[in-house]
């Protein structure tokens, strides 16, 4: 029979139509002998009873015929697992040859697969048999081309040389060893899972794998599940996972360029070519090359590709890995990254980016991880830290490189070992009073980006050394959710009240940060790297590096003392030319800088107050870019220190790359105003026109409630909470009995004018049908400035418009908003509250100069933008390459949807042009986009539009774009609805 049936074997063999046997056996002798047949018991005595012990070599004989390893590779298993050298003829134990076969199973299949018992009974032949016949359905272990199987149960592969091609496998599929083999057209319900050491030996044509785990046996408990992977298997990148970012420049959601090369200065053009990004040998292969492109854009000399999960996959916390090599040479940026899914936050960075691993190809001893976050740029900041290499290795060999992603701290390892922990970051919006609620931005889905970009800020452009092309090779992709545990509970930073230290820098009599602002002292040059800069005194920084020069002395202007800086070459970068002086601030207080300055023409100076080279150059103030003119102004900003405490601190002033007009600077102040922030009851109106802080109620600590207050008057109760998932203020517990005015869910400060109208907007509703009152009162409680507003709820969110009138003769600085909620016990939730100005434009006329009104010149630009006679006027020397390389605007403007609206004003110009007016929301979508040809005769112009939607607005007069010098005036500028 035995003869037969090994000629009927060999035949199908030959034919390439084996078919395993998928049969459960019910007789144990058929089952050995089925089993015997296909080599599982191939080099032991198969005449011996199926009932009889098998002794430990026997067991691992078998063991390495399924598993498809050395035999002596399961004897040394068995030697380690008793921790001393052991009988191998004696009979193997159910528990021992169970942890023994554990050591060589995917760990999610230990429980299905092993049958064996915790017992120390003696394990016999049947007890194996029974255990493999009752898993595996589809076995194969020779070489071959086995076609149209149909499994119903689990298939296994142990062979070299295995072709499976238009098949169904009804259950798993596991792949423990081999080479060359090959999955054309076969369809697997349950997992696929594969041997790591073999991973890129299988390969997949047209086949559709439900889920690929890679698995390492050695791994054995890990707190982390798989949830999604690519492991680069298929001929072509698979389309379902991956799409494309192309060209070279960011695109606005209306279609319009934005910033060319990414933001980053980018050289590549991106593409989804076969050229550029595809599979070979199991790897994702991304492909930088020399050569020519153009678009509609312009003209690159490289070409790339970058890969993201975009509308495909995305996730909140988890484990993130890759394992890649990646190209050495100058000019190389590779990148595993992660970007918000949805910009819940706002535009980069408030949203939050993290960056897994970046590298710069000329140095290919480290690898760096980031996270990007903060205000909306250019007030961003970041933190990071690079991992160097062990001597002998870098990053041009295969490496994993992954962060593990909790609430509130993200963890950064390479090949398994941690080098970061940040648990300290930020996110705040222009028109916000506080930041966002910790773990803001950190607290949304990320989606995963790989890229090979060609130059940029990270490690500068290619140059003669450069090899192209360049390649990153990625084995895979792979991200876990956390099931071994709970995640931990984020935990707010604490900022302790700081004082600053003894030996730390101290401010002089008058609160002043800034020493020798008589500069009585010589300057520090700093003119090459290295060079250290002056702890105390006044830095003269022009590296190189980036072609600034020029030189600084001290200069007498109107009676006092002034630095001027004399400029012979801008150089290529804003901070080619820098006056620098070090400054000690604090974590959570408020600084101010303040400062004169002045040019000889119409040019822009930017300053911010930053880290040094140890803290990445952090950002911590925003740059703050000030117009400059023939005339001494005072200048000034503000901003809070929402980074780690920084002794070493930098006061910039840059002054490259825009001009080579001189810059004069004097009188230059910083001081801690954190006490009087903190005195000052009243709250200035919000960027965006809106007078109510939080009324998202996202904002400030992790309560969310921030700003508002819950007051109980007599013997009244309610609670209120914001969950963090709805975010909406929920008062519960309300004293049914008591009047309206007992339960008060109350903001104050709020700054009121006399005779102006206001617009109360909220979204409201409740447990069951009720009432609830809304009003505006002083200060201090005591003078109601309207009359109650009564308010239906339903069970319903709905929107509800209260307007008021203040008083003709009363102003108010501390305000306050009620909304009177006693009287009734059914609950209420709150959420989109905001209060403005029903006259959205402010000093139309210009008769309080330049009050609501700013004004943008770019750096290609030349102009000054002031009011005089009452009437706005811009003096252009130099258009620039834009339209907006000169703009007036005034922002924070609350327009609401299908409203129809009319703008009108005066203007006129010295040279007939010209110029484009807008109402653009901060993405910089328009919903009014006309141009006025202005005359040398002042004219009056209007234009109506319908709003599209409910949003915060700016009008603005882009003026550049225009070659001849010019001077244009602006006057009468009204926003009325029709």
């Amino acid at each position: 029979m035995k003869k037969t049936f090994y000629c009927f074997m060999v035949l199908f063999i030959v034919l390439g139509a084996f078919s395993p046997v998928q049969a459960d056996k019910s007789a144990v002798g058929d089952l050995a002998e089925d089993w015997y047949d296909k080599d599982l018991f191939e080099g032991l005595n198969n005449k011996k009873n199926e009932s009889a012990s098998m002794s430990r070599e026997e067991y691992a004989v078998v063991l390495s015929h399924l598993v498809g390893v050395e035999k002596k590779e399961v004897i040394e298993a068995v030697q380690e697992l008793n921790s001393k050298k052991v009988n191998l003829k004696s009979a193997i134990k159910h528990e021992e040859a169970k942890s023994v076969l554990s050591e060589f199973l995917a760990p999610d299949l230990e429980d299905d697969f092993n049958q064996l018992k915790d017992s120390n009974k003696p394990v016999k032949r049947i007890d194996v048999l029974q255990m493999v016949d009752g898993f595996i359905k589809g076995y194969y272990y020779k070489e071959g081309t086995y076609k149209e199987q149909e499994i119903s149960g689990n298939a296994w592969i142990n062979s070299d040389d295995v072709k499976l091609t238009d098949s169904n496998i009804d259950g798993n599929l596991v792949i423990t060893s081999g080479k060359d083999i090959l999955l054309e057209e076969v369809t697997v319900s349950g997992v696929v899972y594969i041997n790591e050491d073999i991973q890129n030996n299988v390969k997949t044509i047209d086949s559709d794998l439900n889920r690929i785990v890679v698995y390492d046996a050695s791994e054995k408990e890990s707190d982390w599940s798989l949830v999604w992977s690519d492991e680069f298997l298929a001929n072509d990148i698979d389309r379902s996972k991956w799409d494309y970012d192309i060209g070279n420049w960011i695109i606005g959601d209306d279609g319009e360029a934005i910033s060319s090369g990414w933001g980053n200065n980018e050289l590549e053009y991106y593409t989804d070519s076969s050229d550029n990004s595809f599979i070979e040998d199991g790897n994702l292969v991304i492909k930088a090359k020399k050569e020519p492109v153009t678009d509609k854009y312009g003209s690159y000399d490289y070409t790339s590709a970058k890969l993201k999960t975009k509308g495909l996959f995305s996730k909140k916390y988890g484990k993130f890995e890759a394992k890649m090599k990646l190209p050495e040479g100058k000019g190389f940026w590779p990148a595993f990254w992660m970007m918000p899914e949805d910009d819940v936050y706002g535009p980069w960075p408030t949203s939050g980016e993290i960056d897994i691993m970046e590298a710069a190809g000329e140095d290919p001893d480290a690898i760096g991880g980031a996270i990007h976050f903060g205000e909306e740029y250019p007030d961003n900041t970041y933190k990071a830290k690079d991992y160097h290499f062990p001597e002998g290795e870098d990053f041009t060999g295969y490496h994993t490189y992954s962060v593990e992603w909790e609430p509130g701290e993200i963890r950064w390892y390479v090949d398994g070992k941690l080098y970061q922990t940040i648990n300290e970051w930020f996110s705040q919006g222009k028109n916000q009073g506080d930041k966002y609620a910790y773990p803001a931005p950190f607290d949304q889905e990320f989606y995963l980006i790989l890229n090979l970009a060609v130059g940029g800020w990270y490690g500068g452009n290619p140059d003669e050394t450069t090899e192209f092309p360049g390649e990153m090779e990625v084995d895979y992709v792979r991200v876990y959710e956390l099931t071994g545990r709970d995640y931990r509970e984020p935990v707010e930073p604490v900022v302790e009240e700081e004082t600053l230290p003894e030996d730390a820098k101290q401010p002089l009599e008058n609160g002043n940060l800034i020493y020798d602002q008589e500069y009585e002292k010589e300057f520090t040059i700093v003119d090459q790297p290295g060079k250290a800069l002056d702890q105390t005194y006044w830095n003269f920084v022009t590296l190189p590096d980036f072609g600034g020069e020029g030189h600084v002395s001290k200069t007498n202007v109107n009676g006092e003392t002034f630095a001027k800086t004399d400029i012979t070459n801008p150089g290529n970068a804003l901070w080619s030319l820098q006056q620098i002086q070090k400054l000690p601030i604090l974590e959570g207080h408020t600084y101010e800088v303040s400062f004169d300055a002045k040019s000889n023409t119409n040019r822009t100076l930017m300053t911010k107050v930053s880290g040094g080279a140890e803290r990445g150059y952090a950002n911590y103030s925003g740059e703050k870019t000030m117009n400059l003119d023939e005339n001494v102004q005072s200048y000034s900003y503000t901003f809070k220190l929402n980074q780690d405490t920084d002794l070493s601190a930098r006061l910039e002033f840059n002054m490259g790359l825009v001009s080579s007009a001189p810059v004069w600077i004097g009188n230059v102040r910083v001081e801690d105003i954190t006490d009087e922030v903190k005195d000052n009851k009243s709250k200035p109106a919000l960027p965006d026109g809106n007078l109510i802080y939080n009324g998202t109620f996202d904002q400030g600590d992790r309560t969310r409630l921030n700003y508002w207050e819950l007051a109980l008057q007599e013997d009244a109760s309610a609670d209120v909470s914001v969950s963090e998932e709805t975010r909406e203020a929920h008062i519960q517990s309300i004293s049914g009995e008591a009047e309206p005015g007992d339960v008060l869910f109350k903001q104050n400060g709020i700054p009121l004018q006399q005779n102006q109208e206001y617009e109360l907007n909220f979204n409201a509703r409740a447990s069951e049908e009720r009432t609830i009152q809304v009003e505006l009162v002083s200060g201090d409680g005591s003078v109601s400035y309207t009359d109650p507003e009564t308010i239906s709820l339903t069970t319903a969110m709905n929107n509800h418009t209260v307007t008021f009138q203040m008083p003709e003769t009363v102003s108010d600085e501390e305000g306050q908003l009620l909304f009177k909620l006693g009287g009734q016990s059914d609950e209420v939730y709150l959420d989109d509250v905001s209060l403005v100005d029903k006259a959205p434009l402010k000093n139309g006329d210009f008769s309080r100069g330049m009050e609501s009104w700013s004004s943008y010149i770019h750096f290609d630009a030349g102009a000054d933008v002031f009011v005089k006679d009452e009437a706005l006027n811009i003096d252009i020397v130099n258009g620039g390459n834009e339209t907006w390389s000169v703009l007036a605007e005034q922002s924070g403007l609350s327009l609401s949807k299908d409203v129809s609206y009319t703008l009108s004003f005066d203007a006129r110009s010295t040279s007939a042009r010209e110029i484009e007016v807008t109402l653009e929301n901060a993405a910089y979508h328009r919903y009014l986009s006309k141009k006025a040809a202005l005359s040398t005769e002042m004219k009056t112009y209007e234009f109506e539009f319908n709003m599209t939607a409910d949003d915060m607005t700016s009008l603005k007069f882009l003026m550049g774009q225009f070659g001849e010098k010019h001077e244009i005036v602006i006057d009468n500028v009204s926003l009325t609805v029709n």
